[in-house]
């Protein structure tokens, strides 16, 4: 009853804040709590469903986006959003009513049948794109793009600081906030203010990257923020966590410039340095931290006795339950990685497919698996097939055009300069949300941030961009870009 209440207090929090600030037109504030809170989840709420503050933003949003839907569909990404939604719903219709995906287990409540999913994903779909217009509409105003960054920031480091009073104290201060999980983590590593390490670990990556993309135009003070985002990722001992810190550093490597490549550089030295003393001082502890990583890498490891697959099997053997499942069955099944399997609906027959070892002594048949695939292309191909995989590519790379022709065509520095930092902030996006998908809608920010630029290089005809450039090079704020050469 206790935990309960505790839930329905967050939830009233997380519905009355942002209405209030909606209807008092303060959607600077909103702007900023939903950003911090897609990393603070002590107002996620698991009442009836798994219900994250961003999307509640987004539904309170819903009245407002619609009424703009007019003008964000001439766009070429929205366009592409609207047909995947579409035959999203054409597979609910589908495989949720007609010819629903049975439930093994038996026993699972009506939001996690294949009818009640059918319902609450495309409802989750609809808040996710409310709440990424509501932040593209937000980018209007000057300064928003850092100050998106700003709010990331602060949610990811409180959090952070959550993680390390855990690792000093071992005092785990999300369980007496909300009520869910054990106190103390039986498994006991640290989540701060997160549901569980890995989303720790993921609010940390993104703060570490927003951190070196964004730097003193985010705080003055980014080097004293930084090493505590890194070491809260360090003490979760996620394989994801540290697979997403490396892959953003090779991705700073091969697309920002040498500056950035310089400052990652630093920091994985200083992940060095941290680990390096963690071995000398806190022995026990990095042990626990390598056979953690091995139980989640090694194969051999969680399938002992069982013999080796084939390429495809091999692979999955590697991934996550949630994704190693979905990934066995399209390859038993490969019709639904063309077709898809609906909105949300592939942890059902999923649920066959639980490989062998000890995820299936852990998920057996009475169990099954109720999450979704963490890995976005997975994630796309298991919901609508090959159709929403390249639907999803032609939202990225529309959105990626106009923010690449931005970053040449606006002629203001102070201007020039956060379209930049937004280019950079969706690339660490995108291939964040391909490695690992958030619980939060945090891919709603990075997409309102490429719909926007989509609709700003829409709205500006030629003879618009040169007027522009005359005019800011006539009042000094622009020096016009040359070759290397020259």
């Amino acid at each position: 009853m206790e935990a309960d209440f505790r839930q329905l207090v967050l939830l009233a929090i997380a519905i009355v804040a942002p209405a209030f600030l909606l209807w008092t037109k303060r959607e600077r504030l909103l702007l900023g709590w939903v950003c911090a809170t897609m990393f603070v989840q002590i107002f996620d709420t698991t009442i009836f469903t798994n219900l994250p503050t961003g999307r509640i933003v987004g539904l309170l949003y819903l009245p407002l986006a619609l009424a703009q839907a007019r003008e964000w569909l001439k766009l070429k990404p929205v366009k592409a959003w609207v047909i995947n939604f579409a035959y999203l719903l054409i597979l609910a219709g589908l495989f949720g009513w007609l010819w629903p995906w049975p439930d093994i287990t038996m026993m699972r409540p009506f939001t996690l049948t294949a009818e009640g999913r059918s319902i609450i994903y495309p409802v989750r779909l609809l808040s996710d794109v409310s709440l990424a217009i509501f932040i593209a509409n937000q980018l209007r105003q000057p300064g928003a793009l850092y100050f998106i960054g700003r709010a990331m920031v602060i949610g990811s480091t409180i959090t952070a600081l959550a993680g390390l009073v855990y690792l000093a104290a071992k005092i785990d201060l999300y369980f007496p906030l909300t009520g869910i999980g054990q106190q103390g983590l039986l498994i006991d590593r640290a989540r701060g203010l997160s549901i569980e390490p890995r989303a720790l670990g993921l609010s940390c990556a993104y703060g570490v990257m927003v951190l070196l993309l964004g730097r003193k135009r985010l705080f003055p003070f980014w080097l004293v923020l930084l090493p505590v985002n890194l070491l809260a990722l360090l003490i979760t001992y996620s394989a994801s966590s540290f697979v997403l810190l490396g892959v953003g550093a090779l991705t700073a490597w091969l697309f920002f410039s040498n500056r950035e490549r310089g400052v990652v550089i630093v920091t994985l030295m200083l992940a060095v340095v941290i680990t390096a003393g963690a071995v000398i001082y806190m022995p026990q502890r990095v042990q626990y931290a390598v056979d953690t990583l091995q139980f989640r890498l090694d194969p051999n490891y969680k399938l002992a006795g069982i013999p080796p697959g084939d390429f495809g099997q091999e692979i999955a053997y590697r991934l996550d339950v949630f994704d190693a499942s979905a990934l066995l069955f399209l390859l038993d099944q490969p019709l639904y990685a063309l077709t898809g399997t609906g909105p949300g609906l592939v942890s059902l027959p999923a649920s066959d497919y639980v490989p062998p070892g000890l995820y299936s002594f852990i998920w057996t048949a009475e169990v099954g698996i109720n999450s979704l695939p963490f890995h976005g292309l997975l994630l796309e191909v298991s919901n609508s097939g090959l159709l929403g995989l390249i639907l999803w590519l032609a939202q990225l790379f529309s959105c990626w055009g106009a923010l690449r022709y931005l970053n040449f065509r606006i002629m203001d520095h102070d201007e020039r300069s956060e379209w930049a930092f937004a280019y950079a902030l969706f690339i660490i996006g995108a291939v964040f949300y391909t490695v690992q998908v958030s619980s939060s809608p945090v891919w709603s920010v990075f997409l309102g941030i490429g719909w926007m630029a989509a609709r700003r290089v829409a709205e500006k005809s030629e003879e618009e961009w040169i007027a522009e450039a005359k005019e800011s090079y006539r009042r000094g704020a622009w020096t016009p870009r040359v070759a290397p050469s020259e």
